[in-house]
């Protein structure tokens, strides 16, 4: 039941968002391109070549955001990836997989001149990836220190959630023997991230975060961390208000929690995954 809720509290979340963008309240940007997903240091063995694998292929989605009266920051993103799954990382890897965001901060009070402490609420999910991915919940809530100026955007956020990760088990059954049962994993967690932004030039901007998820309790451990880093551009020669951005995400996994001694072998012969992404953002108005 926990697991089901989990799921279902974002997506209704999201639906809320995208009902509102019905009826004006929030701006909609959709977006498509073209990405490659990268997945490197593959430990060699008789399946894999230990070489650094490359998926290509397309991708689009929709991001909303609306800021109300008293400075609430609301909004999401869903993203649906299409892929040509050339080296079959995941012996039975269907092409389509997906990731959503939901989010809001606000204002708690002034620290200072641009100095601001805000809540933030983190709903994330990402499912079917070629890397293993067969499902990832991050459910999170916290605090944060922002400082901001005309230029550029600084911010350290804390916070305190729960952490899913289930391993898909067609990789780690044809490379270890690894069973289903195996394969998941949800736990209490703390995540610690360091975000900022900036403006380069008027049509030029640079953004990108770190982040770290760790367990909390008996046998702590971190679980991933992740980096981004983005370049936007606008591009009004296209169409007005359009842009176009590429992204780079590199993302760690900690899979020693799902090692199994009398296997021998960790569950898959890498811990990470990195996706470059190309696209291009255009207003969409309702």
């Amino acid at each position: 039941m926990k697991k089901i809720t989990e799921k279902i509290i974002p997506c209704l979340v999201f639906c809320v968002c995208l009902f509102a963008a019905r009826a004006g309240a929030v701006e909609i940007r959709l977006t498509a391109g073209a990405h490659d997903f990268m997945v490197n240091n593959i430990t060699p063995s008789p399946i894999y070549d230990g070489s650094t694998s490359h998926t290509f292929g397309i991708n689009a989605g929709a991001n909303i955001n609306h800021t109300t009266a008293s400075g609430i920051v609301l909004g999401g993103y869903a993203e649906f990836y299409l892929e040509h799954n050339k080296d079959k990382l995941d012996p039975d890897h269907s092409p389509l997989w997906y990731r959503f965001n939901v989010y809001g901060h606000g204002p708690i009070t002034s620290l200072g001149e641009k100095l601001d402490l805000l809540w933030h609420i983190d709903l994330r999910n990402k499912q079917n990836t070629v890397s293993g991915v067969e499902r990832e919940i991050k459910n999170f809530y916290g605090l944060g220190l922002a400082y901001d100026r005309e230029k550029y955007h600084l911010a350290l956020n804390g916070y305190g959630g729960f952490f899913y990760l289930e391993i898909d088990d067609d990789a780690p059954r044809a490379y270890a023997g690894y069973d289903r049962e195996d394969l998941d994993n949800g736990t209490s967690a703390i995540s610690l991230m360091l975000d900022g932004s900036l403006r380069l030039s008027e049509n030029v901007e640079l953004l990108g975060y770190l982040q770290n998820w760790t367990s909390i309790g008996v046998g702590s451990d971190w679980l991933e961390n992740e980096i981004v880093l983005e370049m936007n551009f606008k591009t009004p020669s296209l169409a007005s208000d359009s842009k176009l951005h590429v992204r780079v995400t590199h993302t760690r996994y900690n899979l020693d929690g799902y090692y199994r001694e009398d296997l021998g072998r960790p569950v898959l012969p890498w811990d990470n995954d990195t996706l470059i992404r190309v696209y291009l953002s255009l207003p969409w108005g309702v």
